[in-house]
């Protein structure tokens, strides 16, 4: 058996639609549509990006029924697919209007035709849904598959998947009214579960026991200028309790500077009087005013 593939929705051109042949009772009218592709007539199949299954497959009118919501992991790809069925539609509904007199039951009294639009609107997903039916007949039979390998049957769908179609665009159907739209039949429909992350906390008895202090904030505006030399000397290993003493006079010296040069900045700032390093004299002497 060959094996065909569907036939991407950019390179598709809606000038090559075609209506063959059309099938009818007391109803419904069946208008059949093929492709023409380089003079051959051929089932209009295209494949959908990967969208969101948002529910349990539902029972209608005798057919399993699933609804996706047209979101999916590749924003563009779904954006295309939208302006592919928007561009389906129309090419539709203005074949419609051209052929309505064999199409539709149009009267004196009946001038009007109504069109089922595929996207539906909804209140949680902006770009809308869309409803495909599952087929399951003596002529026909919709694939399911699992992570596109695992045929599985309707009541094995799994909830909010990942879901990516094949689709026929088999016909337009037409019911006593006037009502139509397009029937896109599924042919492979296959579902992927989300990938789920299953963690817990682990405990952790430790956790805040060895720092259980708050932290206290510093006010002093003392700097230390630590250079090699002085990480040398406080190494373990060669600092001796002479070089000890020494590290921590010269230490002191150095807080002692910082502080006089914070009273000096203090003094500045109260006084309004800019202190250079020039002035030593000056300093000197409003250092001894300001120490009585």
């Amino acid at each position: 058996m060959n094996i065909q593939e569907p036939f991407k929705i950019n390179h598709i051109d809606f000038n090559k639609i075609v209506y063959p042949k059309d099938r009818s009772n007391e109803k419904k009218k069946i208008v059949l549509i093929k492709y023409n592709d380089k003079s051959k007539l051929k089932n209009f199949v295209f494949q959908t990006p990967t969208l969101l299954n948002i529910g349990k497959a539902q029972m209608f009118n005798g057919y399993h029924e699933i609804e996706l919501a047209l979101v999916g992991k590749e924003k563009d790809r779904v954006n295309n697919f939208i302006h592919f069925l928007y561009e389906l539609e129309n090419k539709i509904k203005m074949d419609a209007a051209s052929y309505a007199s064999n199409w539709f039951n149009i009267t004196d009294e009946n001038q009007t035709i109504n069109f089922q639009k595929i996207i539906r609107e909804s209140e949680d997903y902006s770009s809308g849904t869309i409803k495909v039916k599952i087929i399951k007949n003596n002529d026909f039979e919709t694939v399911l598959q699992q992570n596109n390998s695992k045929k599985i049957s309707v009541d094995s769908i799994p909830e909010d998947c990942w879901t990516k179609m094949i689709l026929e665009c088999y016909a337009i159907w037409i019911n006593s009214n006037n009502d139509f739209g397009i029937f896109l039949r599924p042919i492979l429909i296959s579902f992927t579960p989300k990938e789920t992350y299953n963690y817990k906390f682990i405990e952790d008895s430790d956790e805040g026991d060895e720092f259980d202090v708050p932290d206290t904030e510093v006010n002093s505006n003392i700097f230390l200028n630590i250079n090699n030399n002085f990480k040398n000397k406080t190494s373990a290993d060669s600092t001796s309790q002479l070089e000890v003493d020494n590290l921590i006079k010269d230490l002191q010296a150095e807080i002692e500077m910082s502080s006089e040069s914070e009273k000096l900045n203090n003094l500045d700032i109260d006084l309004g009087t800019k202190l250079s390093s020039s002035d030593s004299y000056e300093s000197s002497n409003v250092d001894a005013e300001t120490s009585d």
